[in-house]
């Protein structure tokens, strides 16, 4: 026996940038449900997207950063719409 030690490393994964995303998504979603609320959440819907897109660029959990920007667009075409219901011709 030389002595030697040898280590394994554990490197945990994870992808941030997705969870926020999906974090956000869900809440803007939900929160543009009340009507009060409606377009004040604006701000909240475009950063699930960024943070969507950000996310994608990591190869771990791609799947929550896919689900984020498609819940955050959701919202706001369903936003859209409603709106076009409301005031449109």
């Amino acid at each position: 026996m030389s002595g030697e030690r040898h280590y394994i490393v554990i490197e945990k994964q994870s992808n941030k940038a997705a969870k926020v995303s999906i974090s956000l998504a869900i809440i803007g979603f939900v929160l543009s449900l009340i009507p009060i609320l409606g377009w004040i959440l604006l701000p909240v819907w475009i950063m699930a997207i960024l943070f969507g897109i950000v996310g994608l660029f990591n190869s771990y959990r791609r799947g929550l950063a896919i689900s984020g920007i498609l819940i955050g667009l959701f919202t706001f075409m369903y936003k859209a719409l409603i709106l076009q219901a409301i005031f449109g011709g």
